[in-house]
């Protein structure tokens, strides 16, 4: 829940900014952000997601293991800093935006401290405190962004913002840690320790490693390739498209540990539950993909206005990725869940190197549409390399699949139709609704979705 209402206020302040502050500098800000971004992973090395696992595991180790990867943290920070100001200098940024990375650089450390802190509390099977502060952190930044707008359109300033409500989230997780669980939070230097810690991580360290550059590379190859005003373009129609990942995300978190026991204990129910997931999953991003295909340009003209035309387009490709992106969740969990996570790894590193490829091919010649394009065949390579991986270890119901599909696209083929026709004539929210409701009316005439799934999918969510 404080994943959707995170989501939900992260998207409003993002689209009232850019409509307020116009492309060129909507790109610099998104820019900035993403730029940084991809530098973020190396601070961490995957060591929040090794804390937390080894946390869970034996609670009595938490001290040893916080001060040793923050000791690793301090000089992963200060490497990364130093490759940061020597990258950007090699790309030959304007002062301007040169300032606006320094500034996220720093963001960015404090965030990956807060990271830790937080890893640490959810070893301890505490979600409260980082659910409280998800919400009350976007409760800062859309608040403190809203009264600066009203002062000021630089994207430097408003980049402050995001930095003071990173730093009030590093203090109260910190607090958390002192007050509540009485751990020290001075770092500390066993080098024995740091070298198993390591060796332990890299697995973790490699995946988000190659999930972070072929998450912003295409911005930085846009930033050079071509101009501010198709980043800005494609910043909006990436944020609207990656705004619905929560979903299968908490469908991965819900089936992960499902998955874990029943590859051990209970076979044939790892496979019905693995192949009604992909159906789940389907029913939920076609729609999705389909509706917002066909609204894209009120979405974009009514909301944003006429200065966003050019991220009609590409909002249109990009939206493509949804229904390639949702199945790669429940494929991934099963993977780690049956010991595959090296291949996992391996597929993500193929699949970055194929987007790092096609956005060097695409970008100069569509620009954002190129990015967006590329974007689309890295999916369409991680949901087909996941896939083969996953047939090693577990039968798909392809028929079965594929009939659901079938009926699927027959649905939103109906939903799109009407949704063209009523879109001239009523507001567009009314449109949404029309659809919505057309095309659940449909999954039930169809029997795509039968009473029983809801249920089931009602005691997925609740556990």
């Amino acid at each position: 829940m404080a994943l959707v209402i995170q989501k939900v206020i992260s998207f409003t302040y993002f689209s009232y900014l850019a409509t307020q502050i116009g492309t060129e500098n909507t790109a610099k800000y998104f820019f900035a952000i993403s730029f940084v971004t991809l530098f973020s992973v190396f601070v961490d090395l995957g060591l929040a997601s090794l804390l937390n696992r080894e946390i869970a595991k034996n609670k009595e180790s938490h001290q040893k293991l916080l001060s040793n990867v923050l000791g690793i943290k301090i000089i992963t920070s200060l490497l990364v800093i130093l490759v940061i100001l020597i990258t950007t200098k090699l790309l030959n940024y304007n002062p301007y935006l040169e300032k606006m990375i320094y500034l996220s650089i720093v963001t960015m450390l404090i965030d990956g401290f807060t990271l830790t802190f937080y890893a640490v509390i959810r070893g301890k099977h505490n979600l409260k405190y980082e659910s409280i502060f998800a919400v009350i952190f976007q409760v800062i930044v859309i608040s403190m962004g809203y009264l600066m707008l009203q002062k000021t359109h630089e994207p430097f300033l408003l980049l402050l913002v995001l930095l003071t409500a990173s730093a009030f989230n590093l203090i109260y997780s910190g607090l958390i840690l002192k007050i509540k669980y009485k751990i020290s939070l001075i770092p500390r230097w066993n080098k024995e320790f740091i070298r198993l810690l390591l060796i332990t991580t890299w697995p973790f360290a490699m995946a988000t490693i190659f999930i972070k550059i072929s998450g912003s590379i295409d911005s930085v190859f846009l930033s050079k390739m071509a101009s501010e005003r198709a980043l800005g373009y494609y910043g909006l129609a990436y944020k609207i498209t990656f705004a619905f990942q929560f979903i299968p995300m908490a469908f991965a978190a819900s089936l992960y540990p499902a998955f874990t026991h029943f590859f051990n204990y209970e076979k044939e129910k790892l496979k019905n539950t693995f192949n009604q997931s992909l159906i789940y999953l389907s029913i939920i991003s076609l729609p999705i993909a389909v509706s917002i295909i066909c609204l894209a340009s009120p979405i974009i003209l009514k909301i944003y206005g006429t200065e966003f035309q050019g991220s009609i387009l590409t909002l249109q490709i990009l939206i493509c990725n949804v229904p390639l992106i949702f199945p790669t969740f429940p494929l991934g969990a099963l993977l780690n869940a049956v010991n595959l996570q090296k291949k996992h790894t391996r597929n993500i590193g193929i699949t970055m190197l194929i987007s790092i490829i096609a956005n060097l091919i695409l970008i100069p010649l569509y620009a954002q549409n190129g990015a967006a394009i590329a974007s689309v065949i890295a999916s369409f390579t991680y949901l087909l390399l996941n896939t083969l991986t996953a047939r090693q270890i577990i039968q798909f119901e392809t028929k079965k699949i594929f009939i659901s599909i079938l009926k699927i696209a027959l649905a939103c083929a109906v939903m799109g139709l009407l949704i063209i026709y009523l879109s001239p004539k009523i507001h567009l929210a009314l449109v949404m609704l029309a659809g919505a409701s057309a095309y659940f009316a449909l999954t039930l005439i169809l029997k795509i979705i039968t009473k029983q799934d809801l249920l089931f999918v009602k005691e997925i969510f609740k556990k």
